[in-house]
């Protein structure tokens, strides 16, 4: 829960930071070090923008959508699935950018779909 934070808030940063981008699809553009830029922006530890931190796996869990007529991103979702099922954790994670993180027993999919909110 506390990466899907980490990721919706980053979100927000980079959306505001680079309005020509819109939201980022990639955890790898979130992250990075050095001069931020739009494929490198910082705003995220190196683990989790490597896609695994606390015994999650976090991945895109919907497309990213673009503005009518433009490239700028304006839907972004992100799900958390346990590395290992029942031993890293119970339950799976998603969230989009509404910022509500909801939860599902079963598999991010059903989270998207029909997840309850935390």
């Amino acid at each position: 829960v506390g990466s899907l934070r980490t990721i919706n808030t980053a979100e927000v940063t980079y959306q505001s930071t680079y309005p020509d981008q819109g939201f980022s699809c990639s955890l790898a553009s979130l992250g990075g070090t050095g001069t931020p830029t739009s494929s490198s922006a910082g705003l995220i530890d190196a683990t989790l923008a490597g896609g695994t931190k606390s015994g999650y796996t976090f991945a895109s869990s919907t497309t990213c959508a673009s503005a009518a007529g433009t490239t700028i991103i304006v839907t972004y979702g992100w799900g958390g699935a346990p590395t290992a099922p029942g031993q890293t954790g119970q339950r799976y994670f998603c969230s989009d950018q509404s910022g509500v993180i909801k939860f599902s027993q079963t598999d991010v999919a059903t989270c998207v779909s029909g997840g309850s909110s935390l």
